[in-house]
């Protein structure tokens, strides 16, 4: 799924309706959940943008995995860039996991995709029982500089 591209701006002070004076850009946020987990998947669920850079990936379990299940969030070229199986255990429900600071996910910093890529939610063992859920907090730099650049150095 694609979701309608421009950067959410908030206008905090009366500087004129064109000016970039007192534009400030909000994030997005994508909410996710895949819930009647019978099995291993790749859902693909999300094609980010050229120039979109993932802040934050949060995920939690909302009904524990059983059988093993593992769960990992990231791209379909790299499915554990933004959260890795030694992050997150899904085997409880309330569990929770973010990429920030994670020692394992290649993306602990955030996400830069230049191309654009496609968001994969990851799950594996053998689980015949589990939901989770989770959201992105991203930018669409592209998008931000095609509104209007704040500092021209």
């Amino acid at each position: 799924m694609a979701l309608q591209e421009k950067q959410p701006e908030i206008r905090f002070n009366l500087a004129g309706p064109m000016g970039m004076q007192g534009v400030s850009f909000a994030p997005k946020v994508a909410f996710f959940r895949k819930d009647g987990i019978s099995g291993t998947s790749n859902d693909d669920f999300f094609v980010a943008p050229a120039g979109a850079f993932i802040a934050q990936a949060v995920i939690r379990c909302d009904l524990d995995l059983d059988g093993s299940g593992t769960v990992e969030l990231g791209t379909d070229g790299n499915p554990d860039a933004l959260i890795d199986t030694t992050d997150f255990d899904a085997s409880t429900a309330g569990n929770w996991a973010t990429n920030i600071g994670s020692a394992s996910a290649a993306a602990a910093n955030g996400l830069y995709l230049p191309s654009g890529d496609t968001i994969r939610l990851a799950v594996g063992g053998t689980p015949t029982q589990g939901a989770v859920s989770g959201c992105l907090v991203y930018y669409e730099l592209d998008a931000m500089e095609a509104r209007g650049v704040h500092f021209d150095l």
